[in-house]
């Protein structure tokens, strides 16, 4: 439903564009509806960095890139409005 709404308004497009270069360092064209629809389709909201690694299992995979501080500095997840929000490339790619 998320992404119906990003996608139907070019200037919610403009504006989420925009969030997921400042927060993900991703470039996506706004005009591409369809790439903007992929993007939002990826991110994954969490209630805590915990509740992230449970789900993924990312500390599993990649135990020596599970901090915190990791995930933040190379943009894998944000905090966004309270939440921590995982953008995952691999859906952003599949998709």
């Amino acid at each position: 439903m998320q992404g119906l709404m990003i996608y139907e308004n070019p200037v919610i497009r403009l504006g989420f564009t925009a969030v997921m270069k400042k927060e993900f360092d991703i470039d996506i064209d706004y005009t591409d509806r369809d790439a903007v629809l992929r993007a939002a389709n990826a991110l994954i909201p969490y209630e805590s960095v915990d509740a992230f690694l449970l789900d993924t299992e990312w500390d599993k995979d990649n135990p020596e890139c599970s901090s915190e501080a990791y995930l933040i500095e190379k943009r894998i997840c944000r905090w966004i409005d309270g939440k921590f929000v995982y953008f995952s490339r691999l859906l952003w790619e599949k998709i």
